[in-house]
């Protein structure tokens, strides 16, 4: 295994935890809304899984998928030109943001069904995280997985005081090798 330097990106699907919870939870006073529920059993977990695909291939060829964690997935990859990559990523991750949206909506207008998944998929929005730093890329029997302080890092700052659910965020590493006069609304803060 040898250190590689890339960018390490993860795509999280905001309002997931409460998507579920109102997915596995029934109102005990209406009858009809349970039965509906239960019939549409799997609706939660298909509507994700579809909307993380979404994402997932739109940013195929730009980043690597190193692997799936629930309602996010980690990237990475490793450029050799940092400031025309951050050009392509950013543009990559804002149309990731769209088409997140935009596939809401086509589900919307395709589901006309009345079970809870179907009528909170409104609230699911699209965090992204990029980091620039060290990692290895470590093979145990089938599966490849990039490791490190770094890698730990980045998912540390998913937990963030961020009060927006739809956002980019680049950690300072990320933002001293990336062109982000590209971006509107520039917030510099500390977490």
């Amino acid at each position: 295994m040898s250190i590689k330097k890339g960018f390490i990106v993860i795509v999280d699907i905001s309002g997931y935890t409460n998507f579920v919870k109102s997915h596995s939870t029934y109102n005990k006073n209406n009858f009809f809304k349970k039965i509906i529920d239960k019939i549409n059993d799997g609706h939660g977990e298909h509507i994700i899984s579809d909307l993380l695909e979404t994402v997932i291939n739109e940013l195929d060829g730009t980043l690597t998928i190193n692997k799936l964690e629930g309602d996010a997935a980690l990237f990475y990859a490793l450029p050799s030109n940092l400031k025309k990559f951050s050009i392509k990523l950013i543009n990559k991750l804002l149309a990731s943001i769209d088409l997140f949206n935009k596939r809401i909506n086509e589900l919307l207008f395709i589901q006309s069904c009345p079970c809870t998944p179907c009528n909170n998929m409104v609230n699911l929005k699209l965090k992204c995280f990029v980091h620039y730093g060290e990692f290895l890329i470590k093979k145990i029997r089938n599966f490849e997985e990039i490791a490190g302080e770094d890698v730990i890092i980045i998912h540390r700052l998913m937990k963030n005081t961020i009060s927006s659910n739809e956002y980019i965020l680049f950690t300072e590493q990320a933002s001293k090798v990336s062109t982000l006069e590209l971006l509107a609304n520039l917030e510099k803060r500390k977490e």
